[in-house]
């Protein structure tokens, strides 16, 4: 019964991708993929973000943020964050963008983007630089106000 239901639901799928094309044909458009966000980071101008323009969250510093951009940059900690999330953390084809406030493995509190964090650094030991637990304060902080910039 349970791969009857299989096969109806593929056929069902099929269908509606086949009526999908079509209709998109019919309309003189062609099916392809399109992005919501810029193109990759090589086609942009990449701007670093002004730390003294963004938001100190509750609990946190302007010191901290300041040393969250300098981690985040490499230029303390042998930090790596903007290798995949770029220069001005709006993303690359290989992290994604910091900017928008839409986080997808943390709930977007600095508490949620730390454990991230410590997450990353725990699956893949020395990618993100020699972070200490001030460094990942710092970042989880400096990420929360990227996502909260104006």
């Amino acid at each position: 019964m349970a791969l009857h239901s299989l096969i109806v639901a593929g056929r069902a799928a099929a269908a509606f991708g086949a009526w999908l094309v079509a209709s998109a044909a019919a309309l003189g458009d062609e099916p392809r993929a399109r992005s919501l966000t810029p193109p990759l980071s090589i086609f942009r101008e990449q701007i670093r973000p002004d730390v003294g323009m963004l938001p100190v969250p509750i609990g946190s510093s302007r010191a901290q943020l300041e040393r969250g951009d300098r981690v985040f940059h490499g230029e303390i900690a042998g930090g790596r964050c903007s290798q995949c999330h770029g220069w001005d953390a709006r993303g690359t084809p290989v992290g994604n963008d910091l900017t928008t406030g839409m986080y997808i493995w943390a709930d977007g509190t600095v508490g949620g983007i730390k454990r991230v964090l410590e997450h990353n650094m725990a699956i893949a030991p020395g990618m993100d630089g020699e972070l200490k637990g001030v460094d990942v304060e710092a970042v989880a902080a400096y990420v929360w106000a990227l996502g909260r910039q104006k």
